[in-house]
């Protein structure tokens, strides 16, 4: 093995950022690759919220609302470079940017979500109040340098846009095999973000026995090992699968079938919608069977 990697400094390198003073530091061992970039698989695994969000806005450039509809993804993007400041440098400052980012693009899909089907007044005013709080609210993070209350609003916004979700899903997906895609679409997104938070919490948690195994192995197979770096990449494809089946749930053609034209490996977790239409006709043939 020792032929195949390189074993980790004895000690970091000099900050170029100054040293770390930012809430959360994580199991990423600092400073130990560059002297620029303080975690650099936690920063550069940022990279798959920027490439959701390209993906994303090319594929809504051809909805009539293509400006409003881009807003969620701009806001993903925004995450992956906000992010990755913070991970290359660990201040509190970037630590500060980062959160912000999350809660912009929470309400980017909130926003969308409450407003899809309502008049401009509406959506405007919206709108408005939506910034006017969270503008506050991030004035008042910032100025306290707090985590807890950030970590339960964007939570709270979370559950939110499920459950208006999951109501729009029965209120104009009248098709059940139609329902079924979108459904287990919905399922895929929430497992990925749960999953994702899984191995966020071993980061934390078993950080001691974590970085034992990667000096041990030696980098970069040690690299595997960086779970707050997974932690990004089944969250980043979490968010993109729900922000695209939001699109598709507000727009013109939330009653007809789910395509394979998002990008992997999303694409697999839609299922084919002749092969539900064919369970659902042999259900429909059966009931029908057995009343006559």
């Amino acid at each position: 093995m020792s032929a195949l990697s390189w074993p980790y400094r004895e000690k970091p390198l000099q900050p170029y950022w100054g040293a770390p003073n930012s809430n959360f530091n994580f199991c990423e061992e600092d400073y130990f690759v560059s002297a620029y970039i303080a975690e650099v698989v936690n920063t550069f695994t940022n990279i798959i919220y920027v490439y959701y969000a390209l993906v994303g806005i090319k594929s809504s450039k051809y909805q009539k609302d293509a400006f409003l509809r881009s807003f969620p993804y701009l806001g993903i993007a925004s995450v992956g470079i906000l992010s990755a400041w913070y991970h290359t440098t660990l201040k509190n400052y970037s630590q500060w940017a980062d959160d912000l980012s999350m809660l912009v693009a929470t309400s980017a899909v909130l926003h969308q979500v409450f407003t899809f089907d309502k008049s401009t007044a509406y959506t405007v005013i919206f709108g408005l109040a939506l910034t006017t709080v969270m503008t506050l609210f991030s004035i008042w993070h910032c100025v306290v340098d707090e985590t807890t209350c950030h970590s339960i609003l964007f939570g709270v916004m979370i559950l939110v846009i499920l459950f208006k979700t999951r109501a729009i899903i029965h209120a104009n997906v009248p098709d059940l095999a139609v329902r079924a895609q979108v459904q287990t679409m919905s399922t895929w997104s929430t497992g990925s973000f749960l999953f994702g938070f899984f191995l966020w919490n071993i980061d934390m948690h078993c950080c001691g026995t974590l970085t034992s195994l990667k000096r041990s192995i030696g980098m970069p197979w040690s690299f595997i090992l960086e779970f707050h770096g997974w932690w990004h990449i089944f969250t980043g494809i979490g968010a993109y699968t729900s922000m695209a089946l939001t699109e598709h749930l507000t727009s013109d053609n939330a009653a007809k079938p789910l395509a394979k034209r998002y990008a992997w490996p999303v694409n697999l977790f839609v299922p084919d919608f002749a092969a539900l239409k064919g369970k659902q006709g042999a259900k429909s043939n059966g009931v029908n069977g057995k009343t006559q």
